[in-house]
């Protein structure tokens, strides 16, 4: 239930931004609005090893060594990252594998909606007086310290932006801290208590039967 909880209230902090930025913004507001920023901003600051510097393109040399470095480096994060599979510990055999298949369904709306949509809305909206840094870019050390959504939601939102991004933030760490202390709870309880106590226990009084 607490796993359930956190994730229900990211979710909808995550369609939030998304129907903030493609739908209700007065900024932005639909998908042709932020294509058209986008178009300007790739005007204003080509990416280099893009195709024709744009931000909409699928042919980019960054994107691929990316692509690479996050296939590779994702094998040692899978079998080495207790983050993993503390949940397949601590829930059952039977409930594990459907979890995990709708669990990897469900992770798309993470790099799509929120990183996807967030990503472009701040491209979108560095030129406007909204944006926290106008008229200046976001510099690189923000931008690598993971200020692009929360930049983007304030420009959008305002201070209502900043407390979804904090609401965010706070579910995700407490949904990942829950699901450790569970899956160590049911290691202690199960593998060592269950296992360990009836070693230590007496062995039960032996009645003789009557004659």
């Amino acid at each position: 239930m607490t796993d359930y909880i956190h994730t229900v209230v990211i979710l909808v902090v995550i369609l939030i931004f998304a129907f903030t930025t493609y739908a209700t913004s007065d900024i932005l507001g639909s998908p042709g609005k932020v294509y058209d920023l986008l178009i300007q901003a790739s005007a204003r600051h080509p990416v280099d090893g893009n195709a024709g510097g744009s931000y909409l393109t699928m042919r980019s040399k960054e994107g691929a060594i990316f692509f690479v470095i996050n296939i590779v480096g994702n094998f040692g994060t899978v079998f080495l990252d207790n983050g993993y599979y503390n949940k397949a510990i601590a829930a059952s055999p039977v409930s594990a594998l459907p979890g995990y298949v709708l669990g990897g369904l469900s992770w798309f709306a993470i790099p799509w909606l929120a990183a996807t949509t967030m990503g472009l809305a701040c491209i979108a909206l560095e030129n406007h007086p909204s944006f926290p840094t106008y008229p200046n870019r976001m510099p690189i050390a923000d931008v690598n310290a993971g200020l692009v959504l929360p930049n983007a939601a304030v420009a959008m939102l305002g201070q209502g932006g900043a407390a979804c991004t904090l609401l965010l933030i706070f579910m995700a760490v407490t949904s990942a801290s829950s699901a450790e202390l569970i899956a160590v709870s049911s290691i202690f309880t199960y593998d060592l208590y269950q296992v360990c106590t009836p070693l230590f226990s007496p062995p039960p009084p032996q009645y003789s039967p009557r004659p």
